[in-house]
């Protein structure tokens, strides 16, 4: 048997549980003294601690879609919804602790003023404004507080030593941080908008640029064959494709409905009306007009061109106009025939009108892709010149329009926000005046002292005994020696004795005031700055 063990062997196996509770036991004052002085720290600590109250408001941050596609949803800015809170919580918190916004608040409530009179009233050195404003900063920087409070529920509050000054300062802070908040809300879209309001003025000058510079080559041809042709290299393909088109339709289709028109026209009146006196009314005279020019407009056109839909919808109108101005004028003329009859009569004219402005639009398209072939085909390098700055002139006024368009659209999205639509931050709880202060907090000291005591009391129980080699029994010296105890004596008391009880004693008091002092630094110091 090994005499130098740190322990002794014990010949049951695993460990003695009732060997275990009788060491501690033995010590148990390593248990009672850490709690007679912690939980004693504990109440000294709600004694002397300056009570702390705090006044809070609760915000709501409601982010709904939007239900038109003309207003950019709100929420896509803060990514996935469950990002909305998180995200809020940032911008609310970098916010509130802004330089700019407390400093506004310090000169707002006069906290500055406070400072320096405190600190005349003490006797020492008066310190400038600007001092004391950075003061008051970053003491009320320290006394706000904001957190999460649920689903879009959000805690603004501030703590104070005076319940009326933190009611106080929460109701004033809480009012401008919202205006502040909703402000900042809008400041993305209004730079936006700012910002494609300057492109667009560059993109206007641009366009002015390129058109000045046509117009000057232009004039400076010496040609005029192009100068009223709309005709370009751009949308030379579409508009011979449109001639073609409708070409191939008045060779084929509309004759053939022509004829059959005519044809029932004929089984009616014989001869039939002649379309020059329908030419000379003014109303027809003028829808015509407007049905070739906007005609003409559309063969410039690509079939797949944004703006081709609304050519053929304001031309089905006018159609539909000039039909019922001939059906008027018809119905006047022959008040005898049928409804059926007229109606005949009215087709065919209608179908002569339209087949006579059509040619002119064909005629006038074919001229113009003539015109522009001839002066191609004569004149390339200036054709190309020409191409070139026709070309310039579109991009740029397609990029106008583009611009003119995302404005709108970013005025629209800029007047949603300011009414709230979509994104709502609201007081769903007002400040009140604390009566209750929630600092010293009587249990969480309690729990914090308990807490302590048991840490401490086991670390020296268990210190006590790893650093124990002396033998408790008889059995234990027996075990660990292996030899036989014949006889005991009591201890003496001499002068060895007394200078280990003293030592023991030291020991006991270093270890008292050792456990002061860390009672002392978490009940005064780590808890106060925690709280």
């Amino acid at each position: 048997m090994d005499p130098f063990l740190d322990e002794p062997q014990s010949s049951g196996p695993g460990i003695d549980p009732m060997a275990m509770v009788r060491a501690f036991w033995r010590r148990k004052w390593l248990f009672i003294i850490p709690f007679i002085l912690c939980f004693s720290m504990a109440a000294v600590a709600i004694k002397i601690m300056t009570p702390v109250f705090y006044s809070a408001g609760q915000v709501r941050i409601i982010v709904g879609n939007t239900e038109t596609d003309l207003i950019n949803n709100p929420a896509r800015r803060y990514g996935s919804p469950r990002h909305v809170d998180r995200r809020a919580l940032e911008e609310m918190d970098l916010l509130l602790s802004s330089p700019d916004f407390m400093e506004r608040m310090v000169r707002e409530l006069n906290l500055h003023l406070a400072i320096r009179q405190n600190q005349t009233q003490a006797g020492g050195t008066p310190i400038s404004e600007e001092q004391a404003v950075m003061q008051a900063m970053n003491r009320l920087k320290s006394m706000v507080r904001i957190e999460r409070d649920g689903s879009h529920l959000f805690l603004i509050g501030v703590r104070d030593t005076d319940p009326d000054q933190a009611y106080r300062m929460i109701s004033h802070i809480l009012d401008s941080f919202l205006d502040e908040y909703r402000a900042s809300q809008l400041a993305f879209r209004t730079s936006t908008r700012d910002f494609l309001e300057k492109q667009l003025k560059g993109y206007r000058e641009t366009l002015l640029e390129n058109e000045n510079a046509l117009t000057e080559f232009q004039s400076g041809m010496a040609s005029s064959t192009l100068r009223d042709n709309p005709i370009n290299s751009r949308n030379l393909g579409y508009a011979e494709a449109n001639l073609n088109h409708m070409l191939d339709r008045q060779r084929g289709s509309d004759r053939t409905e022509m004829a059959g028109l005519k044809q029932k026209a004929l089984q009616v009146l014989d001869p039939l009306p002649k379309t020059n006196r329908f030419n000379a009314d003014p109303a027809i005279t003028t829808i015509i007009n407007e049905m070739i020019d906007l005609s003409l407009s559309q063969s410039l056109l690509s079939a797949t061109d944004r703006e081709a839909e609304d050519f053929e919808l304001n031309l089905v109108r006018l159609r539909v106009r000039l039909n019922n101005q001939i059906d008027t004028i018809v119905a006047t003329s022959y008040p005898n025939l049928g409804y059926m009859e007229r109606n005949h009569i009215s087709q065919y004219i209608y179908f002569s009108l339209f087949q006579n402005g059509l040619k002119s639009v064909s005629n006038r398209l074919g001229d113009w892709v003539g015109e522009f072939r001839d002066f191609t085909a004569m004149q390339p390098g200036q054709s190309a010149r020409l191409s070139e700055l026709q070309a310039a002139v579109t991009k740029s006024t397609d990029l106008v329009n583009t611009m003119e368009q995302e404005i709108v659209t970013q005025n629209l999205n800029l007047e949603a926000s300011q009414s709230e639509i979509g994104f709502q931050v609201k007081v769903r709880q007002k400040p009140v005046r604390p009566v209750v202060p929630i600092e010293p907090n009587k249990q969480k000291l309690l729990l914090m002292g308990f807490l302590l005591s048991l840490a401490i009391g086991s670390g020296l129980v268990v210190v006590a005994i790893l650093l124990d080699r002396s033998f408790t029994s008889v059995q234990d010296i027996e075990r660990s020696l292996g030899l036989t105890v014949i006889g005991t004596l009591p201890v003496i008391q001499d002068d060895i004795f007394e200078r280990k009880r003293k030592l023991k004693i030291l020991r006991w008091v270093t270890i008292v005031l050792g456990i002061l002092a860390i009672a002392a630094v978490g009940f005064l110091v780590v808890y106060p700055r925690l709280s």
